[in-house]
């Protein structure tokens, strides 16, 4: 057993006993093998829906981080559904890809059932009004980037943020689920790295050329060229925009 085994058995020594206590799942990069010593060791702790409270918190143990929630299951349900929701398969993925530590009464292996349904039903599409909302809200990000480089300012921090967002609007024009930002660039360049993180659905070679080349870009000009064509690229992918002819029209319910 290595070390950080050793410490995370011993950490967990402090759940398992517990009346409400129902499981234990490792996730994170100490169940694809990618870890480093910066990493920390990241646990989803299962508890009963009557325990009446919830927990994110840090620790060390042994010199090992521990990076851990503790949630009733209705909880961990709610969140399931809000990611589907929103695109995104944050704790689908670690249920059906992590490693199951305790299962007192069979919960984890229902939680890991659930979540390789919903991993397998396609997203909902966003409606025509979120749609035009999100690419207004683009629009307005790179009007402000284009505003401080007419004006000569510092465009880094702006740049950044519409690179985010437009990858946060291409994929949700896509229904894709969205890949986690730190590691964005192995995803799109490393099959193997990709296929680690079980990343299935990928974006055109197109896409990954655009985004790299606003990373890749050094000077000011360079940026700036990039990143007008990732983002007339992803506006095109989202059925295109003309801010002249916005409306984000939708009927309301009247009071």
């Amino acid at each position: 057993m290595q070390k950080w085994e050793i410490a995370l058995n011993k950490f967990l020594e402090r759940y398992i006993h517990e009346p409400w206590f129902e499981g234990a799942l490792l996730c994170g990069s100490y169940t694809t093998g990618n870890q480093t010593k910066f990493s920390d060791i990241d646990v989803v702790i299962v508890g009963k829906n009557n325990m009446g409270w919830q927990e994110k918190s840090n620790c060390y143990v042994d010199g090992f981080l521990m990076e851990y929630t503790i949630n009733p299951i209705y909880k961990l349900e709610e969140y399931m559904a809000t990611y589907m929701k929103n695109h995104r398969h944050i704790d689908q993925n670690m249920f059906v890809y992590g490693k199951i530590l305790h299962d007192k009464n069979g919960v984890m292996k229902k939680l890991r059932q659930k979540c390789a349904r919903d991993i397998k039903k396609p997203f909902k599409p966003y409606s025509e009004y979120t749609k035009s909302f999100i690419k207004y809200h683009l629009w307005d990000k790179y009007d402000e980037l284009l505003s401080l480089d007419a004006r000569g300012y510092h465009i880094d921090m702006q740049y950044w943020a519409v690179v985010d967002a437009l990858i946060s609007a291409y994929y949700d024009f896509k229904n894709m689920p969205h890949p986690p930002r730190s590691k964005i660039e192995p995803i799109l360049t490393d099959p193997e790295f990709a296929k680690r993180y079980h990343i299935q659905a990928m974006p055109p070679k197109t896409f990954t050329d655009k985004l790299l080349a606003c990373m890749n870009a050094k000077s000011k000009t360079a940026k700036m060229d990039a990143i007008k064509a990732f983002y007339n690229y992803v506006m095109r992918a989202g059925g295109g925009f003309d801010i002249g002819k916005f409306r984000g029209y939708q009927k309301i319910e009247k009071r």
